[in-house]
């Protein structure tokens, strides 16, 4: 093989299996007036961290996060609003609210559907999860208020099954990272972030996608991708990691996050709740300044001692 990204990633739809069985499950979420993270499988699959009190719309790919066929989980974490404050030496800072405000709403849905090769709709297997945060009656106003209002924080969970025909092997037999020493851990992850850090700096790409490979082979499977899907991942990956003229932040202000029932591991930066530790930014074609991240969740695999990319 001809070892270059496009070569590496160009024929993984190849292997793509049940194509023909194909079923695509999306989580259609509605939030207002509050901050979240969404989990399927305790993976993060979607989430908003910042200001303001309005609502947003939107649905979610998540068969990357269904390693099998059958019992599935969610979960959303609900968390205040953010309230940009100046700080005295200068700049801005998020700061969040103390608890949640009786105007936050919260809604998830989960549907299976089949798409045609166009991209159109062909087949709906059916709603299962149609969750709804409680409400209650405000004694003062008579209005309908969040139920967990005035609460720093609350989560909602339960389980959906899905007809997913094939079988990942993801993070599932993956070593426990909640059994490494915190301090060793960070060693390791920083050692990885660092690695990233100088290819994207470098624009080794080649490097990228070998490292890279175990996850979009299942990102692949997962979302029965036929030459078309997988042509267009191949020119996001390019662009994404090789974006032209980016100035990449140095690795600093950051801790551990865990997920995947503690097999999975990320960092995150602790001066901007939920954004990664990678990112860079560059000056897009308006000569505005764009800020430009990348999100990793590392494994070790059974039997292995070093960490490697799955998501």
């Amino acid at each position: 093989m001809n070892d270059n990204a496009t070569e590496i990633l160009g024929s993984l739809y190849k292997d793509v299996k049940y194509y023909d069985q194909r079923i695509n499950y999306h989580a259609d979420i509605f939030i207002g007036g509050c901050n979240y993270e969404v989990l399927i499988n305790d993976f993060p699959v979607d989430s908003h961290f910042g200001p303001g009190d309005g609502a947003m719309n939107t649905s979610i790919p998540i068969n990357t996060a269904i390693l099998h066929k059958g019992e599935q989980t969610w979960k959303i974490r609900v968390y205040p609003v953010h309230d940009n404050k100046e700080m005295n030496g200068g700049g801005t800072a998020m700061i969040a609210r103390p608890a949640i405000q009786d105007g936050a709403r919260v809604e998830i849905k989960i549907e299976g559907v089949r798409f045609k090769e166009n991209g159109s709709l062909e087949k709906s297997f059916g709603r299962v999860v149609d969750f709804k945060a409680p409400t209650k009656k405000d004694d003062k106003t008579g209005k309908n208020i969040f139920a967990d209002a005035d609460k720093p924080y609350v989560e909602y969970s339960g389980t959906f099954n899905t007809e997913t025909p094939y079988s990942l092997s993801g993070w599932e037999k993956s070593e426990d990272l909640t059994k490494i020493d915190s301090t060793v851990l960070q060693k390791q992850l920083l050692k990885e972030y660092q690695k990233f850090h100088q290819w994207v700096q470098n624009k080794d790409i080649n490097d990228i996608a070998k490292a890279t490979l175990a996850e979009k082979k299942e990102y692949a499977q997962s979302l029965f991708f036929d030459k078309k899907d997988n042509d267009n991942m191949v020119n996001s990956f390019m662009k994404g990691w090789g974006q032209k003229g980016l100035t990449m932040y140095p690795i600093e202000n950051y801790k551990i996050k865990l997920y995947g029932d503690g097999k999975l591991a990320t960092l995150q930066r602790t001066d901007h709740v939920g954004d990664p530790v990678l990112a860079g930014w560059y000056m897009n074609e308006n000569n505005s300044r764009k800020l430009k991240t990348f999100t990793l969740y590392f494994h070790i695999p059974k039997g292995k001692k070093e960490l490697e990319v799955i998501r």
